[in-house]
């Protein structure tokens, strides 16, 4: 009688079967170890990036609080012009009064600068931004009308804000007070001055009115500061065509320059663009003590903001203050056109020998 052979062949089943089990319980501990691993390094990364970006912040903010300004934007390592001469290191109080551009300054027009390690960084001065407070319709109504069509003039969405802001509920012309917003179904008004630029979105009008710009570009375009003049070596384009007779191609061509060579006088800026100086659209070359300074992982991620007021005459106070802190949308990787500081505190540090 032949032997029976199912039980060695049940074995070799049960053994595939075991295999096949352990081939899956290996594939997931891969998966996994993999996803933990790249947690892990996640969390490094993060790690890194805090503290890169928080050098960075603490570098410029030293910066911005104990090197003086020129038309060129913030110098760095103490140098002075000699015009023609070149540079040097300043050797008495009377270098500090020169406003002449060094060639190394930090720049405040928006540029992007490689902070320390995998940062990046970029300042604004406030002058170089649009004073929704203090600038007249006429200018606001030159920035809108890049955007299009609109239903609302300048003067009625500037008296809007006015009324937003001041404490009493007497109406200006075609404005608002606490029962129109809530008529309208909108929060009323804080009756305080504008905290951030993005405050102007709770402003009836002014939504529709900057519907054309995303919020960051709001950000990079308006300011809630006192500011009544338009500094031609730092305003984005945007806000250079709100000066009487500036087009879209003459802006481009004062940035071109402009990052070659500052503008020395206001003069100066409009006979490079053929135009009469004009009374009416104040302009200015020299920075502001105020301004926003932008950080963010050269990878990529979100962007800091961070506005601050330069105060060297307040009593007993620092000298500086942070008058509010958000955050933007995500950056994207801005290594290729990430401009070097030419400042010996942003330097790479030197490895050390084994």
């Amino acid at each position: 009688m032949t032997p029976m052979r199912r039980p060695a062949g049940f074995v070799l089943v049960l053994v595939l079967a075991m295999l096949v089990v352990l081939g899956l319980l290996a594939g997931g501990i891969a998966a996994v170890t993999a996803r933990l691993v790249a947690q892990a390094q996640e969390r490094a990364q993060g790690m890194q990036d805090a503290v890169d970006i928080a050098s960075t912040r603490a570098t410029v903010i030293y910066l911005l609080t104990t090197q003086r300004m020129t038309l060129g934007g913030v110098t760095v390592d103490n140098l002075v012009s000699m015009g023609d001469a070149g540079v040097r290191p300043i050797e008495s109080t009377a270098d500090l009064e020169s406003s002449l551009p060094v060639g190394s300054e930090l720049a405040l027009d928006g540029r992007v600068y490689q902070g320390v390690g995998g940062a990046r960084f970029s300042l604004q001065d406030d002058y170089g931004l649009f004073g929704v407070n203090w600038n007249p319709p006429w200018m606001l109504d030159r920035l809108l009308a890049q955007g299009g069509v609109r239903s609302v003039p300048g003067v009625t969405l500037q008296n809007r804000l006015l009324d937003y802001q001041d404490k009493d509920d007497l109406y200006r012309l075609n404005s608002a007070e606490a029962d129109g917003y809530r008529k309208a179904g909108l929060p009323p008004p804080t009756n305080r001055p504008l905290a951030t630029p993005m405050e102007l979105l709770r402003v009836m009008g002014w939504a529709e009115a900057l519907s054309f710009m995303p919020p960051a570009e709001i950000n990079d375009t308006l300011s809630v500061d006192n500011v009544a003049v338009v500094n031609v070596n730092t305003a984005p384009e945007r806000v250079l065509r709100t000066i009487d007779g500036v087009d879209e191609g003459m802006a481009r061509r004062a940035i071109a320059y402009r990052k070659v060579q500052p503008f020395l006088t206001e003069t100066a800026f409009f006979e490079f663009l053929g135009l009469p100086k004009s009374a009416e659209a104040p302009v200015a070359v020299y920075p502001a003590m105020s301004g926003t300074l932008k950080l963010w992982p050269s990878h990529g991620g979100q962007v800091g903001v961070v506005h601050w007021t330069l105060t060297p005459i307040e009593d007993r106070g620092r000298p500086w203050r942070e008058d509010y802190e958000l955050i933007q949308s995500q950056a994207t990787a801005q290594d290729d056109v990430a401009y070097p500081v030419r400042s010996r505190l942003f330097a790479e540090p030197v490895a050390a020998r084994k």
